[in-house]
């Protein structure tokens, strides 16, 4: 069964995402029920190469935030930036938008 890339996954046990924002087509973030901070996904180009059985949401990665700052929360304003060493997305969340870094 492909996955769905226009679909993050939402539902992960114990990463049980609400509210969910795109950013871009490859990034989105939600809101953990226990958490101040977001939980972000990424569709990373690297796991998305690998055979489906070899990933747990094809190419979706999530990350946490909990690290950083959330200097608003609406429009989103995180610091300091995100990075996703798989690939090397690597980029701001200012004013609810993504910034590439």
């Amino acid at each position: 069964m492909a996955v769905d890339r226009s679909k993050p996954p939402t539902e992960w046990p114990g990463l049980e995402t609400s509210g969910l924002t795109k950013l871009t087509d490859d990034i989105y973030y939600g809101w953990l029920q226990h958490e101040t901070n977001p939980m972000f996904w990424h569709w990373c180009p690297t796991y998305a190469r690998l055979p489906e059985e070899k990933t747990v949401s094809g190419g979706w990665i999530g990350a946490g935030t909990s690290a950083h700052t959330v200097v608003a929360r609406e429009p989103l304003h995180l610091e300091p930036s995100l990075l996703w060493r798989c690939c090397g997305t690597h980029g701001f969340v200012r004013d609810g938008k993504w910034v590439p870094a």
